[in-house]
């Protein structure tokens, strides 16, 4: 036995730590020693000396120096130069992995980064002393070698040492053989890094939750396996935990191209989260009311929806909300349940603009997620209350799925008190459009908002309901306009893709397209009987379509500016319109021509409506005036017409009555109120510069004619009437005689006292609104068309006539239909309107 006084001898040599050893201690049968090795910056309560001295922002591996020609360098785009084999083998990485990983294991697990933040993101100071910890949580199933470390590394070299309390690995089951004894050798010689196995395949979900149950950090951050961290990229998230705890932040989600490995940096307003009905994740930009409410453009921007795989959380506050649902296997859906969780139970979703993390987005997703619809169908059950129809309305087979016991999260619902999905969706506005607004149109019963933008897509509201349906998507730029129709079928848009599309809402598709290759179309518009659009174009033209055979009707070209908007006269038979080269024109749809051009603004004209009635419009315009003009058109010499301003740039003869009106039942189609217009008009050019209001003429719609003695029918009478069968009208009928019988058949349907064609009738119809108003002409304005006609058709008309008298109408009505028919309806309406046939037509009281 040594005596005291011997010199200690070493008996045996310990080798393990890279550190000093802070203590030192027996275990109590002194046959176990044990080591503990001291934090590399110590206690976080520094001294004095420490607190002047020390760079906390430091992080605890420095990069080493760069390499300015290494590939990737900088983040740059890298190509290699590859024989047949090399490139083979690339090919196979690529299709194993869905990331060129063959570049991948070429570039430096250290490369730099060019910071491209923003100026006072750099220059931002921090209180590291106050900032909570964090654990970095990194889960993965068979990630390839050189993208996981590249992630890890990226975190050891940018994370402030005495913020960052561990990394944590978690391998979901992975099978690769480098995943095994080769990755846990290589953490081995890495500080504040564990790895963590699970012993069965638990999905991303349950891998993230086993990793956070291991966490000892303030903070949790998840982060994706194949990632890189850019400089100052941890401290504000940090920054907005510590001062709000219910906030989740997000980085911005810079991308890594998954085969050049370029590092693409959003230098500008970053995006947001959204999502559609089917509960995919989407990217908007960020809406005008939240640009308002941020103070600096380095505030935290709320976000709707998050990506999911990178943010931030307090450990107390995602324990608190109920961490995720272990419901949910595998991946997808996550994302957007915590994210409505969130907002509907008192926190935030935030993007913070000076955190930036690349991420490589593979060329696919490299595993597949079968349980998908399960997933989200969860989530819809549980959050989105009676939204949730709007997802199985998307998602049929989503209905079928087994998506468990649901009961615990709906009793976590009740426990936070959480609001219901309407309110979320309000508050938060992730159904709004997400660029500028250009148009707004209410359906015709009101219960509709159709609204059209410059984020490419038309949105349908209910007005009801206050809430949003649908999007429409088909356009490829702007969408400038969307109009109903008449009955809330339809709706047209036109973008500056330059199409029309016709879109039927009962089914939500594009039923019909109008392609213009010259210009695009700044404004669109059904006629009042929903049969035919009409375009404003930016190409100066206005163009006529008729909807149900897919056919241009009439081409205008009567101003020398772009057109900005049109507008039809409740008739339908008129049409006006506002340029830019400042001037209004009406065109007269029937006879196919210019018929006034209005000038009283200083500037362009960018809108016209018609009132209701027809009676007045206003136009405004670039000289920040509103001017209101009166609209009777008046008797007028019709050997006034003015066709000197008629530019049509097709050369068939005008349109046929039954061209404009339906041939057919049109399920589209809405009976025209009868408006009292007399079609004699005069091309006036009105050189007023700014009159408040321009009354073009006056017209009393109260007078009476002064040849037949015959009155207008009273309102409410059925117009059906005008038009029963003609064995139940008796040959010596008369106005009250008509409208006797008329009521004696008044509990007959309309439809069922014709015997004649329905195409027919609804020409004869229109004729005989228009009879109504010019029976109440003196005799002498009507013989003044019989001065314009042409020889041949008058000719036609007088044989037509003496057919006509002879039958006594009611057993030709075929041949009558016949002249609608085969004379053009401009020429056909002035003969018609001798004193001859005047006298024929109230003889016999149709």
């Amino acid at each position: 036995m040594a005596s005291a006084t011997e010199d200690p001898v070493l008996e045996r040599y310990f080798k393990g730590h890279k550190a000093a050893i802070a203590s030192l201690d027996f275990s109590p049968n002194g046959k176990q020693l044990g080591a503990g090795r001291a934090r590399e910056l110590g206690s976080r309560r520094l001294s004095d000396l420490q607190k002047n001295t020390e760079d906390l922002s430091r992080p605890l591996y420095k990069k080493p120096p760069a390499d300015s020609h290494a590939p990737g360098e900088w983040g740059r785009a890298s190509k290699l130069q590859l024989n047949e084999g090399e490139l083979k083998q690339q090919e196979e990485l690529i299709e194993r992995y869905a990331i060129n990983i063959y570049l991948s294991d070429r570039i430096s697990l250290h490369r730099h980064i060019e910071d491209k933040r923003m100026y006072e993101c750099k220059s931002q100071k921090f209180n590291y002393r106050i900032l909570p910890t964090t654990s970095v949580i990194i889960a993965f199933y068979n990630e390839a070698w050189s993208t996981l470390l590249r992630t890890i590394h990226s975190v050891l070299e940018t994370s402030p040492a005495v913020l960052l309390k561990e990394i944590i690995l978690v391998d979901d089951l992975s099978d690769r053989v480098y995943l095994k004894t080769q990755l846990e050798t290589y953490i081995s010689n890495l500080d504040r890094v564990r790895l963590i196995r699970t012993n069965k395949r638990e999905g991303l979900v349950r891998a993230r939750l086993i990793g956070a149950t291991f966490a000892t950090g303030d903070v949790l951050t998840f982060l994706d396996c194949h990632c890189e961290c850019n400089s100052g990229w941890l401290e504000p998230l940090l920054e907005r935990i510590g001062r709000d705890e219910t906030a989740i932040v997000c980085p911005v989600i810079d991308t890594i191209d998954w085969n050049t490995f370029e590092f693409y940096m959003q230098t500008g307003e970053p995006m947001i989260g959204g999502f559609d009905w089917r509960l995919t994740f989407q990217w908007h930009s960020v809406p005008k009311h939240e640009r308002d409410r941020r103070i600096s453009r380095i505030d935290p921007i709320r976000s709707p929806t998050m990506a999911g795989g990178l943010f931030a959380v307090s450990k107390k506050y995602f324990q608190y909300l109920g961490t995720y649902d272990t419901g949910m296997e595998v991946w997808g859906g996550e994302n957007l349940e915590l994210s409505f969780r969130v907002w509907q139970c008192g926190g935030k979703l935030e993007i913070h603009p000076c955190s930036h993390v690349g991420h490589v987005f593979p060329k696919r997703a490299p595993y597949a997620r079968p349980n998908f619809l399960q997933n989200t169908a969860r989530a819809a059950e549980v959050w989105m209350d009676e939204y949730k129809e709007h997802f199985y309305n998307r998602n049929p087979p989503a209905r079928k799925e087994a998506y468990g016991d649901i009961s615990e999260r709906k009793l976590l619902r009740e426990r936070l008190r959480c609001k219901n999905f309407d309110w979320r969706g309000k508050f938060s506005e992730f159904k709004a459009h997400t660029a500028p607004v250009r148009s707004v149109d209410f359906s015709a019963d009101g219960q509709f908002l159709a609204t059209a933008s410059e984020d490419k897509s038309i949105k349908v509201w209910s007005m009801y309901r206050q809430r949003f349906l649908y999007s429409l998507y088909r356009h490829t730029h702007w969408v400038r306009c969307a109009k109903f129709s008449p009955d809330g079928r339809l709706i047209v848009s036109c973008s500056e893709d330059k199409t029309i599309k016709i879109w039927d809402t009962t089914n939500k598709q594009c039923v019909n397209n109008f392609s213009d290759s010259v210009g695009f179309a700044n404004f669109v518009d059904f006629n009042p009987s929903g049969t035919c659009i009409a375009s404003a174009g930016s190409d100066q033209t206005v163009k006529v379509w008729d909807v149900r055979v897919n056919k241009l009707l009439q081409h205008y070209q009567v101003h020398s500016g772009g057109v900005n908007c049109i507008s039809f006269h409740p008739s339908g038979n008129y049409l006006i319109t506002a340029s830019s080269d400042g001037t209004l024109k009406i065109l007269d749809l029937l006879e196919g021509r210019l018929i006034y051009t209005l000038q009283g603004h200083t500037g362009p004209v960018f809108t016209v409506s018609f009132s209701k009635g027809g009676e007045l419009f206003a136009s405004g315009g670039a000289d920040t005036q509103v001017l209101l003009w009166k609209t009777n058109f008046d008797e007028l010499p019709s050997k006034g017409l003015n066709k000197r301003n008629l530019k049509r740039l097709h050369f068939d003869s005008p349109p046929h009555l039954l061209d404009i009106y339906p041939r057919t039942p049109h399920p589209h189609e809405e009976k025209v109120e009868t408006v009292e217009i007399n079609p004699k008009l005069e091309v006036i050019d009105l050189q007023i510069s700014t009159p408040p209001v321009v009354d073009i003429l006056s017209f009393d719609s109260t007078t009476t004619t002064e040849t037949s003695g015959r009155t207008l029918p009273d309102k409410g009478e059925e117009a059906c009437g005008y038009f029963l069968n003609p064995s139940l009208l008796s040959p010596e009928c008369s106005p009250t005689t008509t409208k006797k019988k008329t009521e004696d058949m008044s509990d007959l349907p309309c439809e069922s006292q014709r015997s004649i064609p329905h195409a027919v009738t609804d020409a004869l119809e229109h004729i005989m609104e228009q009879l109504n108003v010019l029976t109440q002409i003196s005799p002498q304005g009507l013989w003044r068309h019989l001065t314009d006609c042409e020889k041949e058709p008058c000719e036609n008309l007088e044989s037509s006539y003496d057919l006509l008298k002879e039958n006594h109408v009611k057993n030709h009505l075929v041949s009558f239909s016949n002249i609608v028919l085969c004379v053009t309806f401009p020429v056909f309406i002035r003969h018609l309107f001798s004193l001859k046939a005047i006298a024929l037509f109230t003889s016999c009281q149709i």
